[in-house]
């Protein structure tokens, strides 16, 4: 068991020899003499301070095999079509103040010779990892908030001791607190653990300070796409505010923090270049089963040892074909869009970038989306000139190896099974069924309107308006990226949180937008990136291309959700533009000589115009998320709270 899985075992460890004591109060000096006295204990050792720290650790708000995407146009449920700004956030002051009162110990411990220099220091600096991370979380989601770095118990006296009561920093106090911490934190955590485990490391400081700069620098350099009015009190005493002016040292320090790991020699893209397509969607496959140490700069693991502390990302995700047997559970919960399926580029001449958007049309017309597709009112036209495929999987042929590592699509081969998603049927006279599993029979043979008899021999389109029942994706495509080669229950593959693609891609973006640092280094790490996927030429150095690669790159890793929230990049219906998320239904022909499959663009069944009359929208007054018991606390509210 390494020490991280170590550090998981001991929190448990310790909340059960409490004796049923929270693990809130664990950290809280004021419970009771038998919390002092098992502090005191913990603080007195090296395993106990090590304990404590495993608490921290486990409190650190990464998302790890969540699924933020699915509230952009990139993914939704199976059974919703969720569009909203959405973004982790972080509000639990008792975690804080757990850490620093760790931070007090750290030195006391010193003091005392528990420890010596280079324990201390390296112990230091996770901590202060930790709270960068919480406050992180906090300031991305609800702008400023009360800086706190030591444990408060005085109580408040009602004049200027404020006691608890710490007032909230602006927005900016609270971004650069956090890029400071992780710079005390890097110059103190080792550069290597040479042990496996998952404790951070120097270039881990580095990789979330990227992380973090890239996002104030944007939050700056876009505020005004959402701009709000001086007439909320949070906006007024620049709480919840950010300028343009702010955006070029984030974005400078953001290249720092790039070049330093892109510099140690100690990163690579896993697997390197290659213009083999299928070595790269084996590479691009196998990254994310096992933890790849030249990609890898910090994440989660689930190797426990207890079968019940998986991820649980496959047994919820899988096909409805090749999923692990239970009850009481739903599985191809994770549909992807055709949105999604577009972006990806296909290879054109000698291994070129060409346009990946599906082709579907005889005429081209690829913007165009049938409405209500499985009711009478559909806008479903027989007579249009779709192009004819004899085989589900032929429209893909061409696509990116990150779509064929990643995606479930039709016709796949996937843990040894075809994958069937078919969603509709047209019999030989020419009469249409779709979401339905339709019998028509030609030539003396059988055919289905989701492509197979047994609903456990199809995985699309079915019962796609039951909620309770989620097993069959609702755009044509579902996840394969984090899924084991074989049906697990439990899965135990870890979270990457932070991987060395994802550095190459701020410093990217960080140079195109700023005008700072090395454009050819940045173009470098752009098609690196791009190389690795077996494309062969090389792409410029412009923001669109830098997005698009970083939409495709971490896609289903949250990052998306998170590039439109700090780049205020949502959409909103104003102006008479109606978004949806679309899916693709292929659908069996059987008007021809030989059966055929056409391929039918339409609105998600969940997005449809009977669902959503108005389309997709947010409200931009959502970037900052609603702070708990402002009251009590005696903060400002923020913005959508007045």
């Amino acid at each position: 068991m390494n020490t991280m899985n170590k550090f998981l075992k001991y929190t448990a460890i310790i909340c059960l020899g409490l004796l049923f004591v929270s693990c809130d109060k664990l950290f809280d000096d004021l419970e009771g003499d038998l919390t002092r006295m098992t502090q005191k204990d913990m603080v007195s050792t090296v395993a106990g301070l090590e304990r404590l720290l495993a608490n921290s650790y486990n409190q650190i708000p990464m998302n790890a095999f969540g699924v933020l995407d699915k509230s952009t146009m990139n993914a939704t449920d199976t059974h919703g079509s969720a569009y909203s700004i959405n973004v982790t956030s972080y509000w639990s002051f008792s975690q804080v103040r757990a850490v620093n009162m760790l931070i007090q110990q750290l030195d006391e411990a010193l003091e005392n010779n528990v420890i010596g220099q280079e324990t201390r220091d390296a112990m230091m600096g996770e901590a202060l990892f930790i709270r960068a991370y919480m406050y992180f979380a906090s300031v991305r989601a609800l702008g400023g908030v009360p800086i706190v770095t030591e444990p408060l118990d005085e109580k408040y006296d009602g004049g200027e001791n404020l006691g608890l009561y710490v007032p909230r920093s602006t927005e900016k106090e609270t971004w650069d607190f956090v890029i400071s911490e992780l710079d005390k934190a890097i110059a103190l955590l080792p550069a290597s653990r040479n042990d496996g485990s998952y404790r951070a490391t120097k270039w881990s400081a580095l990789g979330l300070q990227s992380r973090v700069a890239l996002y104030a620098a944007s939050v700056s350099k876009y505020w005004n796409r959402a701009a709000l009015g001086n007439e909320y009190q949070a906006v007024a005493k620049k709480l919840t505010y950010m300028e343009s002016s702010y955006a070029n040292a984030y974005y400078q320090k953001c290249i720092e923090a790039s070049e330093a790991i892109m510099n140690s020699g100690q990163f690579a893209l896993y697997g390197g270049a290659t213009t083999d397509v299928a070595k790269a969607a084996d590479n691009l496959y196998n990254l994310f089963l096992a933890r790849q140490d030249s990609e890898f700069i910090f994440g989660r693991s689930y190797e426990t040892g207890v079968p019940t502390a998986s991820n649980g990302f496959d047994f919820g995700n899988s096909p409805e074909q090749a999923h692990a047997s239970s009850t009481g559970w739903q599985w191809g919960r994770y549909s992807i869009t055709l949105d999604m399926v577009d972006a990806f580029d296909d290879y054109g001449p000698g291994g070129a970038r060409k346009d990946g958007t599906v082709k579907t049309r005889q005429d081209g017309q690829e913007d165009s989306y049938v409405t209500l597709i499985s009711q009478p009112a559909s806008s479903f036209d027989p007579s249009v000139n779709y192009i004819k495929y004899d085989a589900l999987e032929d429209p893909f042929a061409d696509k990116d190896a990150r779509f064929k590592a990643w995606v479930v699509y039709p016709g796949c081969n996937f843990r040894g099974v075809k994958i069937i998603i078919q969603g509709g049927i047209i019999d030989p006279e020419g009469k249409s069924a779709f979401y339905t599993n339709k019998k028509v029979s030609k030539g003396g043979k059988d055919y289905f309107g989701l492509g197979a008899e047994s609903e456990g021999n199809f995985s699309g389109f079915y019962k796609i308006d039951d909620n309770n029942a989620g097993n069959w994706y609702s755009t044509g495509f579902g996840i394969r990226k984090f899924l084991a080669k074989e049906p697990v229950v439990y899965s135990t593959n870890p979270w990457y949180d932070i991987r060395y693609a994802e550095i190459l891609l701020n410093y990217a973006e960080a140079v195109v937008e700023s005008g700072q640092g090395n454009a050819a280094k940045a173009k470098q790490a752009l098609n690196d990136i791009r190389h690795r996927a077996a494309f062969t030429d090389n792409i410029d150095l412009t923001l669109e291309n830098v997005l698009h690669e970083r939409r495709i790159e971490l896609a289903f890793e949250n990052d998306r959700s998170y590039t439109l929230h700090r780049r205020r990049e949502y959409v909103t219906n104003t102006g008479g533009i109606q978004y949806r998320k679309h899916a693709l239904v292929p659908t069996l022909d059987l008007r021809g000589a030989d059966p055929q499959y056409i391929f039918v663009r339409t609105n998600v069944f969940h997005s449809d115009i009977d669902k959503i009359p108005a389309g997709l929208t947010t409200n931009y007054i959502d970037y900052y998320n609603g702070i708990n018991n402002y009251n009590v606390n005696k903060f400002e509210p923020n913005p959508s709270q007045e």
